[in-house]
C-alpha cells in the first residue's frame, strides 16, 4: 500500500515540474543509484550492483533522450558526449564489477547535478539564469 502511494506521488511530481526540475529529478535519482551501486559493490552483492547501474544506465540513457539538439546545439553536443562517456563507464562498471568506475562517474555528475539545481532555483526566482547550462534547462540542452 505505502509503494503505491508513493508511486502516484511521483507520478504527480513528474506531471507538474517543469524540463529543468526533470532534469534534477533525474540525477538525482542517478546520484542515488550510482551509491547504491558502489554500495552494493563493497558488499560483494552482484544482483544489487546489477540492478543499481542498470538503473544508472537507463537514467543517463534518459538524460540524452532528453538533449535538444537544436536549440543549444553545442551543450547539448557536449552533453551527449559527457552522457555516452557516463554510459560505457557504468557498463564497464557493471561487467568488471569496478568500484572506481562507478566513483568517476558520481564525481563527474555532482557538479552538473548542483548546477542544474542552481539554474532551477534561479529560473523560479525569476532572474536571469547562472549560465548556458541554466538557458538550456528549459529544454536539456
Amino acid at each position: 500500500m505505502q509503494a503505491a502511494g508513493y508511486n502516484a506521488y511521483e507520478r504527480i511530481q513528474t506531471q507538474t515540474s517543469s524540463p529543468g526540475q526533470l532534469v534534477v529529478m533525474l540525477y538525482n535519482a542517478l546520484s542515488n543509484d550510482l551509491r547504491r551501486g558502489e554500495a552494493a559493490l563493497l558488499r560483494d552483492d552482484s544482483e544489487e550492483t546489477h540492478r543499481a547501474l542498470v538503473r544508472a544506465q537507463e537514467i543517463v540513457m534518459e538524460l540524452m533522450a532528453s538533449l535538444d539538439m537544436e536549440q543549444g546545439a553545442t551543450l547539448a553536443s557536449q552533453l551527449s558526449d559527457l552522457y555516452q562517456y557516463f554510459y560505457s563507464r557504468l557498463i564497464d562498471a557493471n561487467v568488471e564489477k569496478d568500484v572506481e568506475a562507478v566513483r568517476e562517474v558520481a564525481s563527474r555528475i555532482t557538479p552538473l547535478r548542483e548546477a542544474w539545481i542552481q539554474a532551477v532555483q534561479e529560473d523560479a526566482a525569476g532572474g536571469p539564469p547562472a549560465s548556458a547550462t541554466a538557458r538550456e534547462g528549459r529544454n536539456h540542452g
